[in-house]
């Protein structure tokens, strides 16, 4: 009977999905989401870059607004919701912020003529915003503080 009962153990273990191949697919996947996460902030400065460049308005204005719109992202982003900002949003008010600027050069790349571009990028941006959030991958690791500063 112990022999039996210890089978039907072994047989049910080998029944169980893999969890370490899980766990590992999972990490992958999470991995790919930061990179796509750090797609989505470069498209966003080349995004207000290229509406800045196609604007109409005069050459000079134009220049400007190629490099004033994507270095007031930058510097926002930088300030507010990059991993070790000095003043890091979290929560609410991190996402208000996120979906804000995804609103924003979705409006630009529509006014720029590139409204299917907009359409794809404000999609990806939006998933990758809640999958860093479902991830657990928005919070700062464990001995960052949030203040910017490095232990």
């Amino acid at each position: 009977m112990i022999s039996t009962e210890s089978h039907q153990l072994v047989s049910s273990d080998e029944q169980l999905p893999d969890i370490a191949g899980r766990v590992g697919a999972l990490r992958s996947f999470a991995a790919l989401n930061l990179g796509v996460r750090f797609g989505v902030e470069l498209a966003t400065f080349a995004a207000l870059g290229y509406w800045g460049a196609s604007a109409n308005a005069s050459e000079e204005v134009r220049a400007l607004l190629a490099v004033i719109a994507p270095l007031v992202a930058i510097v926002a982003w930088s300030r507010l919701l990059a991993p070790r900002a000095p003043k890091r949003l979290t929560g609410r008010a991190a996402l208000f912020v996120e979906l804000s600027i995804f609103s924003g050069v979705t409006g630009a790349l529509i006014s720029s003529g590139r409204g299917l571009v907009g359409v794809v990028y404000v999609s990806v941006a939006v998933l990758s915003s809640f999958l860093t959030r479902a991830l657990g991958q928005y919070v700062p690791p464990e001995g960052v503080l949030a203040s910017g500063n490095r232990p």
